[in-house]
């Protein structure tokens, strides 16, 4: 992995504590400006959560894994309804709760900084 995100990963180990729920704000915060991929991004998730850490607070699917199924919902949804999808229907589609859409789409935001 690159050293900027080995780097990123260091910072947010050093600021929380086995156990502690680190936001996806602050996984941003940590990122920077740096460009990230996909990739990069899963990979310093599960880092994190190997490490005893949670990133978002959900138990069950990863960050990264909610956003395809959301992405792929959206466009679908989009296609069907003439128009951009709401919350609810969005978590329909997926099969995620709607804190988890909201999640995935603040994932999002952040992965576009």
């Amino acid at each position: 992995m690159r050293a900027a995100i080995r780097e990123a990963l260091g910072l947010l180990l050093a600021q929380s504590a086995p156990g502690a729920e680190l936001t996806l704000d602050a996984v941003g915060d940590a990122l920077g400006d740096r460009a990230v991929t996909p990739d990069e991004i899963g990979w310093l998730l599960d880092e994190l959560e190997a490490a005893g850490r949670r990133v978002g607070g959900a138990p069950g699917a990863s960050a990264l894994t909610a956003l395809n199924g959301v992405l792929a919902s959206a466009r679908a949804l989009r296609n069907e309804l003439g128009r951009p999808a709401r919350v609810d229907e969005l978590a329909a589609r997926s099969g995620l709760s709607e804190a988890e859409v909201r999640r995935a789409l603040l994932f999002a935001r952040v992965m576009g900084r």
